[in-house]
């Protein structure tokens, strides 16, 4: 875009409806020739999944910006991708104005606009449209490194694609998602190169089967309110935990705890219906699980020893004006017996100002008035007269040139000057960015020790009451469970059944090493009343007696048959419960047991 009708006609474009890509929009900055990002890899990277536009530096830049909802102009070497429609011209955050200040943070520039294309793209589809089927097959290979944010892929004889964060988990980095030396399938765009491999990505709820009830596994804060905070366990399932699920103290603002972006350690309280977590009921020794893995074979999608991320401040869309450097004016000599040329005026569009600065208006000088002739001076001779004419003429020529020339000088100083102060002015944002950083990652620090130290100091739980009686005990302890778990308005329709101890089964627990009574009794109590039928992570199977696939299930002479639900997995000798269902539907319970141990 080099012109007011170009500049126009691309502000037409970007506010109709007639787009079907993305547009990348690319500007360069005053006094340079070519822009801070690398158009060339955005080309490249973005193939035929948006349009690119290079807008050079000039006055048809002010032609763009009038035509454009403010806040949505981009110039002055920034950049900015603009998606599908035109919701962006009402929430700002769907196209952000991504900034450069100089040739060395073209780098960074280019890819957040690769980045942002390719998040747009993936939003709107194009990378499932037939548009790009005829480009496309589809392959596997070996993931063979991480860097820039983005996953090599060796597809064998050296033939390489790249994974981005858009194509295997939108909105996770990359490293958290893919590792070096996994095996990858999906689908091949031949002229960018990118392998999406999103549709061999397990599904949340084929990923979460590994949790069970009493685990303690990492959470991300997505959002947080006053009273409550949404926690991601995986980023397709959010979980919405209340105030009393943080913190002990009613008068407590969640906001001032929870930092969104922070990984936190919560208690899964239940997985049905809906998932339920607590964070009071964590506790600094606890051991926790790792987080999922959003790929078979790939690493923990979040880590909790990380800091929460500092939120990106986007500057102020018109924080510099676009500026048109004013050009000496062409003066040519008049022919002779013509008056002396009038000074040129100089218009505002042509004089450098910061925003909020008024328009400076240069009031022209009128040429000087020839001396007047006395009126008893002999008349000149024609031809002396004619080069008196021509020689006032010359010298006003040259007065002026020279008023002209220290203007232009002055103008000069002036955008040096402005260019100075736009100088200093990035310098000075970039250190009040850094400083905002520095105080959110501080902030976000301090949050977190406000929490722990809460459950920390958080009043001691009444001890339990203690039952000379060991089954009236446990007894308790699984009505208790019960009650704390089952919400009251489920409770009449979740009921606590009756059942029967073994003989067994209490010096089982005693001997049984690695796992509280607590939580044995939470697992009964899901046993009992159905929850671990719905949880897969409970495992609930018939004991057989062989490995066999058709061997027949333990059972006894009265027709009571075994089974058995996992209470630990992915652990050391994982603790099994073994009880038996009777032929009137009560159960009975056996014994808690380690993973190799198959005797009902």
């Amino acid at each position: 875009m080099t012109n007011t009708s170009e500049a126009e006609a691309l502000a037409a474009l970007l506010n109709g409806d007639s787009r079907t890509k993305p547009t990348v929009v690319v500007t360069v900055a005053s006094g340079h020739s070519e822009p801070y990002a690398d158009v060339e890899r955005i080309a490249a990277e973005i193939g035929d999944l948006a349009d690119l536009y290079l807008v050079t530096t000039g006055g048809h830049t002010w032609a763009f910006s009038n035509k454009m909802t403010p806040g949505t102009q981009v110039y002055g070497g920034a950049g900015r991708v603009y998606p599908i429609g035109v919701a962006w011209n009402i929430d700002l955050k769907l196209a952000p104005l991504r900034f450069a200040w100089n040739r060395s943070e073209g780098k960074k520039l280019t890819a957040q606009l690769i980045d942002d294309a390719l998040d747009m793209a993936a939003a709107a589809g194009l990378f499932d449209s037939e548009r790009t089927a005829s480009t496309r097959e589809r392959r596997g290979g070996r993931v063979v490194s991480i860097m820039s944010e983005r996953a090599l892929v060796d597809l064998g004889s050296g033939d390489l694609a790249s994974v981005p964060p858009q194509l295997a988990q939108a909105g996770v980095p990359i490293e958290r998602v893919l590792a070096p030396g996994m095996h990858v399938e999906g689908v091949l765009e031949k002229k960018s190169r990118w392998l999406d491999i999103r549709e061999s990505r397990p599904t949340a709820e084929e990923a979460l089967k590994t949790y069970a009830v009493g685990d303690i596994v990492p959470a991300a804060v997505r959002s947080v309110l006053p009273g409550s905070a949404d926690l991601r366990l995986h980023p397709d399932l959010t979980v919405e935990v209340f105030r009393s699920e943080v913190t002990g103290d009613p008068d407590d603002d969640l906001q001032a705890l929870l930092t969104p972006g922070e990984v936190v350690l919560a208690r899964v309280v239940a997985t049905s219906p809906k998932w339920r977590l607590s964070l009071r009921e964590v506790r600094e020794n606890d051991s926790a699980r790792e987080a999922l893995s959003l790929y078979a074979g790939g690493p923990p999608w979040l880590d909790p020893d990380a800091p929460p991320p500092a939120p990106e401040a986007e500057p102020a869309a018109s924080v510099v004006e676009p500026v048109e450097t004013p050009r000496p004016p062409e003066v040519e000599l008049p022919p002779p017996d013509t008056p002396a040329p009038s000074r040129p005026s100089i218009t505002p569009a042509m004089m450098p100002r910061r925003k909020g600065e008024p328009v400076r208006a240069v009031r022209p000088t009128p040429p000087p008035s020839p001396a007047p002739t006395p009126a008893t001076a002999a008349p000149a001779p024609p031809k002396k007269a004619a080069v008196q004419s021509m020689s006032l003429q010359v010298t006003a020529i040259k007065a002026e040139n020279a008023r002209l020339e220290a203007e232009l000088a002055d103008l000069r100083d002036q955008v040096s000057g402005l260019r100075n102060e736009r100088v200093q002015f990035a310098k000075d944002l970039a250190r009040a960015a850094r400083q905002l950083e520095t105080r959110d990652a501080e902030l976000a620090k301090m949050r977190s020790q406000l929490r722990r130290a809460k459950q920390r100091n958080a009043p001691p739980e009444a001890a339990p009451p203690v039952f000379a009686d060991r089954e009236r005990g446990f007894r308790h302890l699984v009505e208790a469970a019960w009650a704390r778990r089952i919400p009251v308005g489920e409770q009449p329709t979740r009921p606590l059944p009756d059942y029967s101890i073994g003989e067994r089964f209490l010096d089982s627990v005693e001997a049984l090493e690695g796992i509280t009574i607590d939580k044995i009794a939470d697992v009964v109590m899901e046993v009992l009343t159905g929850l671990a039928e719905q949880s897969t992570g409970r495992e609930l199977h018939q004991l057989r007696t062989s490995a066999g696939g058709n061997a027949a299930p333990q059972s006894r002479p009265d027709g009571a048959v075994c089974y058995r639900a996992s209470m630990q997995i992915h652990t050391p000798g994982a603790r099994r419960l073994h009880f038996w269902k009777c032929p009137d539907g009560t159960i009975e319970l056996s014994r808690v047991v380690v993973h190799d141990d198959m005797e009902p």
